[in-house]
């Protein structure tokens, strides 16, 4: 007589199979999801400090050369104040880390936060001597930086950008064609 149905051992090693087919098909699905979202975070950090030092970058531009002593710069780590021109007029910009974010404030205008994550470091150095003088910026962000629980993927988050410039702002580093142009604009009432 022929059987029809199925023996204990045979169900146990179909159930075992399964198992192990269902435990390798989570593992990689975890896997695939951990890595998409540790991307997306990466990639939120990356466009965060993009957004700051090109904001920076684009006042730089813009930089004026010093009439008097006043309109020095101000390079002090954390702090960078310089005069630009802004609809016209020589106006003064400031970037500030603070509370974990870079604010940007310009003389008789608006303050704001430049970035809405977290920045966990802002430093603005000079260096360089006479012809070459430059500033260099670095920008850390990491948008998880106050959570408590954090695991090694969550540290691996932070960005780091440093970008070096060599601003008008320098006397010194400009050519002498540029230094005579802009001793000529100022008597007439050109910014410079």
């Amino acid at each position: 007589m022929k059987r029809k149905a199925f023996t204990l051992i045979e169900i146990m090693v179909m159930l075992a199979i399964i198992s192990m087919v269902s435990t390798v098909a989570y593992r990689l699905m975890t896997g695939t999801f951990s890595q998409f979202f540790k991307s997306q975070t990466k990639l939120t950090n990356l466009r965060a400090a993009s957004l700051i030092l090109e904001r920076l970058k684009a006042d730089v531009r813009l930089a004026l050369i010093p009439q008097n002593d006043d309109e020095k710069p101000v390079i002090e780590g954390e702090r960078l104040a310089f005069w630009f021109a802004d609809d016209g007029e020589r106006r003064k910009v400031t970037y500030l880390f603070k509370d974990n974010g870079v604010e940007r404030s310009v003389q008789g205008g608006k303050t704001r936060m430049i970035s809405m994550t977290k920045v966990s470091d802002f430093k603005v150095e000079e260096s360089g001597e006479n012809k070459s003088r430059l500033i260099t910026v670095k920008i850390v962000v990491d948008s998880d930086l106050e959570q408590e629980n954090r695991t090694e993927n969550d540290k691996g988050n932070k960005i780091e950008l440093r970008a070096v410039m060599y601003p008008r702002f320098f006397i010194e580093s400009l050519s002498d064609e540029e230094q005579y142009w802009n001793r000529a604009r100022q008597p007439s009432g050109g910014t410079t």
